[in-house]
Protein backbone atom coordinates (compact mmCIF):
# COMPACT_ATOMS: atom_id res chain seq x y z
CA UNK A 1 0.00 0.00 0.00
CA UNK A 2 1.18 3.06 -1.08
CA UNK A 3 2.04 5.96 1.83
CA UNK A 4 3.95 8.99 0.47
CA UNK A 5 4.10 11.80 2.35
CA UNK A 6 5.08 15.14 0.77
CA UNK A 7 5.92 18.43 2.08
CA UNK A 8 4.93 21.49 0.55
CA UNK A 9 8.93 22.73 0.44
CA UNK A 10 9.49 19.27 -2.30
CA UNK A 11 7.55 21.04 -4.67
CA UNK A 12 9.55 22.85 -7.19
CA UNK A 13 9.39 25.37 -9.92
CA UNK A 14 12.05 26.52 -13.17
CA UNK A 15 11.15 27.96 -16.41
CA UNK A 16 13.97 28.15 -19.49
CA UNK A 17 13.65 30.07 -23.09
CA UNK A 18 12.05 28.16 -25.58
CA UNK A 19 13.76 28.68 -28.97
CA UNK A 20 10.79 26.85 -30.97
CA UNK A 21 7.21 27.51 -31.58
CA UNK A 22 5.55 24.51 -29.95
CA UNK A 23 8.28 22.72 -29.09
CA UNK A 24 9.11 22.72 -25.30
CA UNK A 25 12.34 23.06 -23.66
CA UNK A 26 13.72 19.72 -22.29
CA UNK A 27 17.61 20.47 -21.83
CA UNK A 28 17.27 20.16 -18.27
CA UNK A 29 20.50 22.19 -17.59
CA UNK A 30 18.97 25.41 -18.97
CA UNK A 31 16.38 25.32 -16.73
CA UNK A 32 16.46 28.29 -13.98
CA UNK A 33 14.95 27.41 -10.51
CA UNK A 34 12.63 30.21 -8.78
CA UNK A 35 12.60 30.65 -5.35
CA UNK A 36 8.95 30.20 -5.04
CA UNK A 37 7.34 31.30 -1.89
CA UNK A 38 4.75 28.91 -2.18
CA UNK A 39 3.81 25.37 -4.04
CA UNK A 40 2.82 26.57 -7.48
CA UNK A 41 0.22 23.91 -9.23
CA UNK A 42 -1.05 24.61 -12.48
CA UNK A 43 -4.80 25.93 -12.92
CA UNK A 44 -6.19 22.26 -15.06
CA UNK A 45 -9.79 23.20 -15.38
CA UNK A 46 -8.81 27.12 -16.91
CA UNK A 47 -7.43 25.16 -20.29
CA UNK A 48 -10.26 22.82 -20.65
CA UNK A 49 -13.00 23.16 -22.28
CA UNK A 50 -16.67 21.83 -20.50
CA UNK A 51 -20.22 21.89 -20.86
CA UNK A 52 -22.51 19.63 -18.85
CA UNK A 53 -26.36 19.62 -18.96
CA UNK A 54 -29.14 17.31 -18.37
CA UNK A 55 -30.13 15.42 -21.40
CA UNK A 56 -33.76 14.98 -22.14
CA UNK A 57 -32.88 11.28 -21.95
CA UNK A 58 -36.12 10.17 -19.91
CA UNK A 59 -34.03 10.24 -16.70
CA UNK A 60 -33.82 12.24 -13.47
CA UNK A 61 -30.18 11.72 -12.92
CA UNK A 62 -27.24 12.87 -14.56
CA UNK A 63 -25.70 10.52 -16.74
CA UNK A 64 -21.85 10.50 -18.48
CA UNK A 65 -23.30 11.66 -21.37
CA UNK A 66 -24.48 14.31 -20.24
CA UNK A 67 -21.07 16.44 -19.65
CA UNK A 68 -18.60 16.99 -22.62
CA UNK A 69 -14.82 17.66 -21.92
CA UNK A 70 -12.49 18.49 -24.07
CA UNK A 71 -8.38 19.39 -23.60
CA UNK A 72 -7.64 20.75 -26.96
CA UNK A 73 -8.95 24.89 -27.75
CA UNK A 74 -8.22 26.33 -24.20
CA UNK A 75 -5.98 27.94 -22.35
CA UNK A 76 -4.22 27.53 -18.99
CA UNK A 77 -3.02 29.71 -16.51
CA UNK A 78 -0.68 28.69 -14.00
CA UNK A 79 -0.12 31.14 -10.99
CA UNK A 80 3.28 31.77 -9.23
CA UNK A 81 4.80 33.61 -6.63
CA UNK A 82 8.87 33.97 -6.24
CA UNK A 83 11.48 35.92 -4.88
CA UNK A 84 12.78 37.76 -7.76
CA UNK A 85 16.54 37.23 -8.42
CA UNK A 86 19.26 38.44 -10.15
CA UNK A 87 19.34 35.09 -12.16
CA UNK A 88 15.68 34.55 -13.07
CA UNK A 89 13.97 38.27 -13.50
CA UNK A 90 15.36 38.98 -16.65
CA UNK A 91 13.33 36.42 -18.40
CA UNK A 92 10.35 37.35 -16.53
CA UNK A 93 10.68 40.96 -17.92
CA UNK A 94 11.30 39.73 -21.21
CA UNK A 95 8.31 37.36 -21.12
CA UNK A 96 5.95 40.00 -19.95
CA UNK A 97 7.28 43.30 -21.89
CA UNK A 98 7.96 41.13 -25.26
CA UNK A 99 9.62 44.45 -26.29
CA UNK A 100 13.35 44.06 -25.73
CA UNK A 101 15.52 47.06 -26.98
CA UNK A 102 19.28 45.65 -26.10
CA UNK A 103 21.72 43.19 -24.05
CA UNK A 104 25.35 44.06 -23.44
CA UNK A 105 27.83 41.95 -25.70
CA UNK A 106 30.16 41.63 -22.55
CA UNK A 107 29.39 41.63 -18.51
CA UNK A 108 27.84 42.28 -16.97
CA UNK A 109 24.92 41.72 -19.50
CA UNK A 110 22.74 44.77 -19.06
CA UNK A 111 19.91 44.32 -20.62
CA UNK A 112 16.80 47.00 -21.67
CA UNK A 113 13.47 46.76 -22.39
CA UNK A 114 10.88 49.04 -23.00
CA UNK A 115 7.08 50.13 -23.75
CA UNK A 116 6.48 52.48 -26.76
CA UNK A 117 4.58 53.13 -29.55
CA UNK A 118 6.61 50.56 -31.57
CA UNK A 119 5.24 47.81 -29.04
CA UNK A 120 3.31 45.66 -31.03
CA UNK A 121 3.63 42.33 -29.40
CA UNK A 122 5.82 39.44 -31.72
CA UNK A 123 4.86 36.84 -34.19
CA UNK A 124 5.13 33.96 -32.25
CA UNK A 125 4.70 31.59 -35.02
CA UNK A 126 7.71 32.50 -36.47
CA UNK A 127 9.40 32.22 -33.12
CA UNK A 128 9.98 35.58 -32.20
CA UNK A 129 9.71 37.26 -28.98
CA UNK A 130 10.26 35.04 -26.00
CA UNK A 131 8.77 32.18 -25.23
CA UNK A 132 9.03 29.72 -22.03
CA UNK A 133 8.77 26.27 -20.82
CA UNK A 134 7.55 25.95 -17.34
CA UNK A 135 8.46 22.85 -15.85
CA UNK A 136 7.18 21.30 -12.01
CA UNK A 137 8.87 19.29 -9.93
CA UNK A 138 6.17 17.90 -8.40
CA UNK A 139 4.60 14.34 -6.70
CA UNK A 140 3.62 13.87 -10.62
CA UNK A 141 6.05 16.27 -12.74
CA UNK A 142 4.19 18.46 -15.49
CA UNK A 143 5.38 20.83 -18.47
CA UNK A 144 3.76 23.30 -20.23
CA UNK A 145 5.47 24.81 -23.32
CA UNK A 146 5.06 27.89 -25.12
CA UNK A 147 4.48 29.87 -21.68
CA UNK A 148 3.75 33.78 -21.60
CA UNK A 149 4.14 35.44 -18.31
CA UNK A 150 0.97 37.20 -19.38
CA UNK A 151 0.94 39.60 -15.96
CA UNK A 152 4.12 40.37 -13.60
CA UNK A 153 3.84 42.19 -10.37
CA UNK A 154 7.17 43.26 -8.58
CA UNK A 155 6.48 44.44 -5.12
CA UNK A 156 8.83 45.31 -2.00
CA UNK A 157 7.85 46.73 1.44
CA UNK A 158 10.09 46.18 4.39
CA UNK A 159 7.45 43.40 6.39
CA UNK A 160 7.09 41.13 3.41
CA UNK A 161 9.89 38.25 2.40
CA UNK A 162 12.48 40.33 4.70
CA UNK A 163 12.20 43.26 2.35
CA UNK A 164 13.23 41.48 -0.73
CA UNK A 165 11.34 42.24 -3.80
CA UNK A 166 8.78 39.77 -4.83
CA UNK A 167 7.50 38.59 -8.21
CA UNK A 168 3.93 37.42 -8.70
CA UNK A 169 1.73 36.63 -11.74
CA UNK A 170 0.58 34.13 -14.30
CA UNK A 171 2.26 32.23 -17.26
CA UNK A 172 -0.25 31.54 -19.61
CA UNK A 173 -0.26 28.81 -22.52
CA UNK A 174 -2.52 27.70 -25.27
CA UNK A 175 -1.08 24.15 -25.14
CA UNK A 176 -2.48 21.47 -23.24
CA UNK A 177 0.05 20.74 -19.74
CA UNK A 178 2.14 17.41 -19.73
CA UNK A 179 1.22 15.22 -17.44
CA UNK A 180 2.82 12.15 -18.30
CA UNK A 181 6.07 10.85 -17.79
CA UNK A 182 7.92 14.63 -17.67
CA UNK A 183 11.55 14.28 -16.65
CA UNK A 184 12.57 17.21 -14.35
CA UNK A 185 16.18 16.63 -13.38
CA UNK A 186 16.82 19.25 -10.38
CA UNK A 187 19.91 18.62 -9.88
CA UNK A 188 20.80 19.83 -13.15
CA UNK A 189 18.33 22.94 -12.63
CA UNK A 190 20.16 26.49 -12.62
CA UNK A 191 20.15 27.81 -9.14
CA UNK A 192 17.66 31.06 -8.64
CA UNK A 193 21.16 32.41 -6.32
CA UNK A 194 21.06 34.97 -3.62
CA UNK A 195 21.17 38.03 -5.48
CA UNK A 196 17.89 39.93 -4.48
CA UNK A 197 16.60 43.22 -4.18
CA UNK A 198 15.78 44.28 -0.59
CA UNK A 199 13.70 47.26 -0.58
CA UNK A 200 15.94 48.83 2.37
CA UNK A 201 18.86 48.42 -0.73
CA UNK A 202 16.84 50.76 -2.57
CA UNK A 203 19.66 53.33 -4.51
CA UNK A 204 16.60 55.77 -5.67
CA UNK A 205 13.04 56.02 -5.85
CA UNK A 206 11.81 59.64 -7.69
CA UNK A 207 8.93 61.49 -8.88
CA UNK A 208 9.72 64.22 -11.18
CA UNK A 209 13.29 64.74 -10.19
CA UNK A 210 12.15 64.98 -6.28
CA UNK A 211 13.55 62.21 -3.99
CA UNK A 212 10.72 60.24 -2.06
CA UNK A 213 10.86 58.81 1.03
CA UNK A 214 8.94 55.44 0.27
CA UNK A 215 7.20 52.82 2.71
CA UNK A 216 6.35 50.45 -0.27
CA UNK A 217 6.96 49.80 -3.87
CA UNK A 218 4.58 47.47 -6.70
CA UNK A 219 4.59 47.95 -10.57
CA UNK A 220 1.98 45.39 -12.24
CA UNK A 221 3.07 44.91 -16.17
CA UNK A 222 0.58 43.69 -18.10
CA UNK A 223 0.67 42.55 -21.58
CA UNK A 224 -3.39 40.88 -22.24
CA UNK A 225 -2.11 37.73 -23.90
CA UNK A 226 -4.32 35.91 -25.66
CA UNK A 227 -4.40 32.20 -27.89
CA UNK A 228 -5.12 32.30 -31.34
CA UNK A 229 -6.03 28.46 -32.85
CA UNK A 230 -6.67 26.94 -35.77
CA UNK A 231 -9.86 24.28 -36.71
CA UNK A 232 -7.94 21.45 -35.04
CA UNK A 233 -8.08 23.17 -31.68
CA UNK A 234 -4.27 23.47 -31.71
CA UNK A 235 -2.57 26.96 -30.64
CA UNK A 236 -0.78 28.79 -33.98
CA UNK A 237 0.17 32.07 -32.30
CA UNK A 238 -0.47 34.58 -29.16
CA UNK A 239 -2.03 38.45 -29.45
CA UNK A 240 -1.44 40.97 -27.27
CA UNK A 241 -3.98 43.87 -27.51
CA UNK A 242 -2.36 46.20 -24.67
CA UNK A 243 0.79 46.62 -22.86
CA UNK A 244 0.01 48.84 -19.67
CA UNK A 245 2.74 49.24 -16.91
CA UNK A 246 0.84 50.46 -13.62
CA UNK A 247 3.03 51.40 -10.65
CA UNK A 248 2.07 52.09 -6.57
CA UNK A 249 4.63 54.08 -4.33
CA UNK A 250 3.35 54.93 -0.65
CA UNK A 251 5.79 57.23 0.57
CA UNK A 252 6.33 59.67 3.47
CA UNK A 253 3.90 62.30 3.74
CA UNK A 254 5.94 65.40 3.51
CA UNK A 255 6.54 69.17 1.76
CA UNK A 256 7.32 67.14 -1.78
CA UNK A 257 4.22 64.08 -1.41
CA UNK A 258 1.86 67.03 0.10
CA UNK A 259 2.01 68.92 -3.20
CA UNK A 260 1.64 65.76 -5.70
CA UNK A 261 -1.86 66.17 -5.94
CA UNK A 262 -1.79 69.29 -7.80
CA UNK A 263 -0.64 67.54 -10.87
CA UNK A 264 -3.32 64.45 -10.47
CA UNK A 265 -5.94 67.44 -11.52
CA UNK A 266 -3.89 68.52 -14.10
CA UNK A 267 -5.50 67.16 -17.27
CA UNK A 268 -3.65 64.57 -18.92
CA UNK A 269 -5.08 65.04 -22.56
CA UNK A 270 -3.50 68.44 -22.27
CA UNK A 271 -0.08 67.15 -22.43
CA UNK A 272 1.66 68.71 -19.03
CA UNK A 273 0.55 65.87 -16.62
CA UNK A 274 3.35 63.57 -17.21
CA UNK A 275 5.87 63.30 -14.42
CA UNK A 276 9.11 60.78 -14.49
CA UNK A 277 8.57 58.07 -12.30
CA UNK A 278 12.10 55.97 -11.17
CA UNK A 279 12.86 53.18 -8.42
CA UNK A 280 16.19 51.55 -8.77
CA UNK A 281 18.41 49.26 -6.99
CA UNK A 282 22.29 49.46 -7.75
CA UNK A 283 24.38 51.66 -10.20
CA UNK A 284 24.03 51.40 -14.06
CA UNK A 285 25.71 48.75 -15.98
CA UNK A 286 26.77 47.08 -12.65
CA UNK A 287 26.01 43.58 -12.14
CA UNK A 288 22.65 43.92 -9.56
CA UNK A 289 21.43 47.16 -10.86
CA UNK A 290 17.61 46.82 -11.86
CA UNK A 291 15.75 49.90 -12.64
CA UNK A 292 11.87 50.80 -13.70
CA UNK A 293 11.63 54.56 -15.36
CA UNK A 294 8.06 55.26 -16.14
CA UNK A 295 6.79 58.39 -18.21
CA UNK A 296 3.48 58.27 -15.88
CA UNK A 297 0.25 60.09 -15.33
CA UNK A 298 -1.54 59.76 -12.34
CA UNK A 299 -4.54 57.09 -11.78
CA UNK A 300 -6.09 58.45 -8.64
CA UNK A 301 -5.64 61.20 -6.21
CA UNK A 302 -2.94 61.04 -3.76
CA UNK A 303 -4.20 59.36 -0.70
CA UNK A 304 -3.31 59.76 2.69
CA UNK A 305 -2.18 56.13 4.90
CA UNK A 306 -2.41 56.45 8.28
CA UNK A 307 -1.39 52.90 8.46
CA UNK A 308 2.51 53.36 8.67
CA UNK A 309 4.45 52.80 12.07
CA UNK A 310 7.11 55.49 10.51
CA UNK A 311 4.55 58.36 9.95
CA UNK A 312 1.82 59.14 7.81
CA UNK A 313 1.97 58.14 4.20
CA UNK A 314 0.63 58.66 1.49
CA UNK A 315 -0.28 56.30 -1.64
CA UNK A 316 0.58 57.59 -5.71
CA UNK A 317 -0.89 55.72 -8.30
CA UNK A 318 0.38 55.91 -11.90
CA UNK A 319 0.15 54.62 -15.04
CA UNK A 320 2.97 54.66 -17.89
CA UNK A 321 1.84 56.64 -21.21
CA UNK A 322 3.95 56.93 -24.49
CA UNK A 323 3.71 60.73 -25.50
CA UNK A 324 5.82 59.74 -28.65
CA UNK A 325 8.76 61.29 -27.15
CA UNK A 326 9.14 59.68 -23.46
CA UNK A 327 8.19 55.48 -23.54
CA UNK A 328 5.83 54.60 -20.60
CA UNK A 329 8.37 52.12 -19.80
CA UNK A 330 12.13 51.42 -19.65
CA UNK A 331 13.14 48.38 -17.45
CA UNK A 332 16.65 47.89 -17.05
CA UNK A 333 18.80 44.96 -15.63
CA UNK A 334 21.91 44.14 -15.03
CA UNK A 335 23.34 39.94 -14.24
CA UNK A 336 26.38 37.84 -14.88
CA UNK A 337 24.71 35.92 -17.79
CA UNK A 338 25.13 36.07 -21.14
CA UNK A 339 21.11 35.14 -22.54
CA UNK A 340 22.19 36.34 -26.11
CA UNK A 341 19.50 37.80 -27.21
Amino acid sequence: MADAIYAPSQFRLAIAPQADFATENTTQGEFYELDITSPTQPDMASGIIEDSRKRSDGKRVMSPTDTYRATTGGTYVIPFECIATGATLDLLLKSAIQDFVSEEATTPYQKVFNLDDGTTGPDFSADAGIMLTVLGADAENWSARNCIVRNLTLSASPGTNGGRLTASGEFMTGFDIDISSVTATTASWQSPGVAFFPFQSYANCSVAAANLVPYSFSITMANGAVRVGNAAGLATNYHMPLFTADCEIVAKLDAITDDLIDTYRTNPAAGSAEVAVIMDWGTDDTDGHLKFLLNAIYTGPTTRDFGAESGVGVTLSYSGVDDGTNKALVATIANAIDRSW
